[in-house]
Formats: structure tokens, C-alpha cells, sequence
């Protein structure tokens, strides 16, 4: 027997280095998007508290107040906004951390035959005013996009292609690491040579977040790719009936055209209340079709507090109170349920904040592992004589210039969101044109950069200036409306303002560190080199 393990050894040798050659050179590959995607689903684990913080000094709402009867509501934002009554719209419901309605629907261009537009705004409860349009404060939608297609068009398949190489990536790493996965699990030698260091960090770190990073693998890459299973769905299961798969999906399409006899719609809205007062039932949006028509149909969305990732709906022709379709614990499918439970995995909705300050530190310990794997390959490249000087400056640039860039453009998003005049036209793109060309001069930066840990202090120190200014900014300018707004229950404001101090601390922390460690090489003696035996 120990013959055989050692006529295999060669090959097995050969096996694990062509692994940790595709390993490296696929995760130097997607790192950049890979950071981001991390980067930015971290962020957006706290999206609506980044929305109230950014909307609500600006426009804060009176709690003392009665709400007004959406009845009342719809009417009203009707009158105000040429609605399409050809399609469809939804409300959702104000929450405890966005408290506005938000209204999404189409408007009649104002040429005879152009085609409708959409829009969304914000809407107070208790006056009934528009407050703002959804992307007038474009910051939290802004993250949340940049985490699932970039904000650009066909980017949910780019980072679903990341994603199916990060899994790759992980699936490879735990080959390589598997004979010293348990043995070495926590170690991480403080006194070794800089190289040592990164590999600990890089392995401990993508140790410990191994089912974190597995789960979000296959749940990202299921949700960003979903036409590749919705195709072998559609051809292998559903026979080629595209709308039944949607229908077991929860899509369900209102294929009828609008009738021309008109509605009071009265009956929809007590329909709604009627599904609003059921138990472990909370309310999350409506949708109307054919609104004001005798064969309208409202759509009630709820989610059930008492089951795991379950999603209520009943739809009502609000003519008769007949129900058309309705899915709740009782009455669904497994494709749908698949589909709940992996959202709601993916986004944390099944718990509070504590298990989203969780997901918050596994994703920053992912991120610093791809900083790590990012510096192990430079220095491995650096240390070899024919290594050209010119393609590892730009692979600096785009590795930890991008990682690095990302880290200070979002810290420059939240200055601009608070500082940006709130009626500002066009305010969204200034936004996204500031995030850009931050990112793009951090990049550019990073070409001339030969010492790597001072380079990522650097921008660690710029990353906090930004923030700091960013919370005295907050306090200068809506100093009454915070404290206003902490007493009446909305502490996205000031807890945001907490994160962002948190996140200040650590950057400084890690900034020290790597300085610290870079004057220690810098104060050894000439003819002492660190070691890496024991």
C-alpha cells in the first residue's frame, strides 16, 4: 500500500500544481469584479438603512400624524400623474426603515404615439406629498446594482460568469488545502516572513468562510444565471410552456386586455384590508391591473412571519372579491419555494441585524482574502528576475489599484449622496460620474506603485478622511433633524453614521498595521532574511 501512495505521489504532485496554477491565475483574473461583488453585497446587507439615512434628514417624516387612507393616496397621485391605465402599477408599503410609499408606474408621453415611460417616486404617508423621485438619492440602489450586474446592461451574466469561476476557485482551493485544512486551520504565523503572513491570511480566511462563500457561490450563480436553468427547465420539465415555468416562479403574467366599462375600485381597497388583518401576515406591496376597470385585479404581496422564506400572494378580481390565483404555505410549488429560500439565504432577510452584521464581517473577510491572493501572486511575480516590470505594474493597477479604488469610491458615493443639493438635476448621475472617476484615478495611481502594503495604507487613510468628513458633514448640516428623527424611532440615521465610524477605526487600524510591519523589514539588518522553515 505505501508503494502505490508513493507511485501516485508524482502525479498527485503534478495534479496540485496545475490547481494552484489555474487557482491563481483565475482568481487574479476575476478578482477585481470578485471584490466588488463582495464589496458591494456587504454594503447593500444594510440598504435600507443606507436609504433612510440618506433620504429622510432631507425629507423627515411627522410621526405625530395620521396616515392618510391609501384609498385617498391612489386617487390623488392619479390626478397629479398622466397614468397609463393600459398597464399595470405597484405600491410598496412603507417600512420602519424606508417609511414612504414608493410608486412604481408608467405615464403617457406627451406625443400622440410615443411609448409610455416609467417611474418611480417616493410618496409621504402622512401628507400625501412626493417627496422625491426613487433614484433622486441613487447611493443604496446604486451598491445594491453594482453587486448583481454592475449597472450596466447584460452585467448580471459577466458576474455570473465570476461567480462560476469563484466556485471553481473554491472548489480548487479546498483540494490543494486538504491535507493541512484541519491541522492548520487557525494558524497564522506572526513571526514569519511577509509571504507566510499573506498565505495565512488568504487560507485562514477562506477557511473560516467556507460555507459563507459556498453558499453565496451557488445561490449568486443560480440567481445571476437563472435563463441557463430557466432554458433547461422550459425544454426538459415544462415541455417548451415558458409561461407555466413562470406561473410555478410566482410570475404570473395578466394576458386580458382592459375592458372599457368603468370601476369604483373601492372593493380593492378593502380587499387589501381584509388580507392586511390576517395572521402572520405582513403587508408588502400591491399590484393593480387594469385599474379603474370593470375587470380590474389587485395583487396583495405579503411575506409569512411564521414560516422560513415564505412568500404569500392572492390575486382578486375586484369586481366579485372572486380570487383568481393564490400561493401561501399551503398552497405552493417546490420551484418557487427553491427560489424564496435561495433569496432569502442570499440576502439575510430571515433574521435581524445581528445575523446581517454576520454576513457584513464573512464578506469583509472574503474581500481581505482577495487582497491577500492578490499580493501573494505580485510578490511571487516580483521575485522572479524574468517577470516584466511593465505587466505587473498593470496587474497592480488593476488588482489592488481596483480592489483599493473600490474601497475609497464608495466612501466617496456617501460624501457626495449627503453633499449633493437634494434638487439637484441630473443628481443620481453625478453621483455615479463621481464614484467612477474615483475609482478610475485610484487605478491610474496605482500603475507607478512599487511598495504595495503602503500603497493599500494609503488609500485605507484617504478611505477614513472621506468617511470622517462624510458623519461631520451629517452633523453640520442636519444636526435637529437627526436628533428629531432618533426620537421618533428612526435610528437608520445615526446607526449608519455608527457603521461608517466602525469601518473608519478599522481602516485606521489596518493602515498602522501594515505601516508597523513595513518599518519592521525596513529596521532589519542587511544580512539577516526571514525564514520560513519551523
Amino acid at each position: 500500500m505505501n508503494t502505490s501512495m508513493k507511485s501516485d505521489s508524482p502525479v498527485q504532485h503534478k495534479v496540485i500544481k496545475n490547481l494552484i496554477e489555474a487557482h491563481s491565475w483565475l482568481g487574479l483574473i476575476i478578482s477585481p469584479l470578485l471584490f466588488l461583488v463582495f464589496w458591494a453585497g456587504a454594503v447593500t446587507l444594510f440598504h435600507d438603512e443606507i436609504t433612510q439615512w440618506a433620504i429622510t434628514p432631507h425629507h423627515p417624516v411627522d410621526n405625530s400624524q395620521a396616515d392618510i387612507p391609501l384609498a385617498t393616496l391612489v386617487e390623488q397621485k392619479l390626478a397629479e400623474y398622466p397614468l397609463d391605465y393600459n398597464g399595470r402599477f405597484r405600491i410598496n408599503m412603507p417600512t420602519q426603515l424606508v417609511p414612504y410609499y414608493i410608486f412604481y408606474f408608467d405615464i403617457v408621453g406627451d406625443a400622440p404615439q410615443s411609448a409610455p415611460q416609467s417611474m418611480a417616486i417616493l410618496v409621504d404617508p402622512k401628507n400625501g406629498q412626493t417627496v422625491a423621485g426613487k433614484d433622486d438619492f441613487y447611493l443604496s440602489q446604486f451598491i445594491y446594482r453594482l453587486h448583481y450586474n454592475l449597472d450596466l446592461p447584460g452585467g448580471s451574466y459577466l458576474i455570473g460568469m465570476v461567480t462560476l469561476i469563484f466556485l471553481f476557485a473554491l472548489v480548487s482551493g479546498i483540494f490543494i488545502h486538504a491535507r493541512k485544512l484541519l491541522k492548520q486551520f487557525f494558524l497564522y504565523r506572526v513571526d514569519k516572513q511577509r509571504r507566510d503572513k499573506l498565505l495565512d491570511l488568504h487560507t485562514v480566511a477562506g477557511v473560516m468562510t467556507l460555507p459563507f462563500t459556498l453558499m453565496y457561490a451557488l445561490s449568486g450563480l443560480i440567481l445571476n444565471l437563472a435563463i441557463v436553468f430557466q432554458l433547461a427547465f422550459v425544454v426538459f420539465i415544462y415541455q417548451g410552456d415558458r409561461q407555466a415555468l413562470f406561473n410555478d416562479a410566482g410570475f404570473n403574467r395578466i394576458s386580458e386586455p382592459r375592458s372599457e366599462k368603468s370601476l369604483d375600485m373601492s372593493n380593492a381597497f378593502t380587499l387589501i384590508e381584509q388580507t392586511k388583518q390576517q395572521s402572520n401576515f405582513e403587508l408588502r406591496n400591491i399590484i393593480f391591473h387594469h385599474y379603474g376597470a370593470d375587470n380590474a385585479l389587485v395583487q396583495v404581496r405579503g411575506t409569512d412571519t411564521a414560516n422560513f422564506a415564505q412568500r404569500d400572494e392572492v390575486t382578486y378580481r375586484v369586481q366579485d372579491s372572486s380570487v383568481m390565483n393564490k400561493v401561501n404555505v399551503d398552497n405552493y410549488n417546490v420551484f418557487r419555494q427553491g427560489r424564496d429560500v435561495l433569496v432569502t439565504l442570499h440576502f439575510s432577510n430571515f433574521a435581524g441585524v445581528d445575523i446581517r452584521i454576520l454576513y457584513f464581517i464573512l464578506a469583509m473577510a472574503i474581500s481581505a482574502m482577495i487582497v491577500a491572493g492578490n499580493m501573494l501572486w505580485i510578490n511571487k511575480r516580483r521575485a522572479q528576475r524574468q517577470s516584466s516590470p511593465r505587466s505587473i505594474a498593470i496587474v497592480t493597477a488593476m488588482t489592488i489599484g481596483g480592489c483599493g479604488g473600490i474601497i475609497v469610491a464608495t466612501a466617496v458615493g456617501f460624501l457626495c449622496e449627503r453633499l449633493l443639493p437634494a434638487t439637484l438635476p441630473g443628481r443620481s448621475e453625478w453621483l455615479v460620474g463621481c464614484f467612477v472617476a474615483s475609482l478610475v484615478a485610484v487605478i491610474l495611481y496605482s500603475i507607478k506603485v512599487n511598495d504595495t502594503k503602503r500603497h493599500i495604507s494609503q488609500l485605507l487613510l484617504l478611505t477614513s478622511g472621506i468617511l470622517v468628513v462624510t458623519i461631520a458633514a451629517d452633523w453640520l448640516m442636519f444636526s435637529e433633524q437627526i436628533m428629531a428623527l432618533w426620537q421618533t424611532g428612526y435610528h437608520g440615521v445615526i446607526g449608519v453614521q455608527i457603521g461608517m465610524m466602525l469601518v473608519t477605526a478599522v481602516c485606521l487600524w489596518t493602515a498602522c498595521q501594515l505601516g508597523g510591519y513595513r518599518h519592521s523589514l525596513s529596521s532589519m539588518p542587511e544580512n539577516s532574511t526571514p525564514t520560513s522553515g519551523q
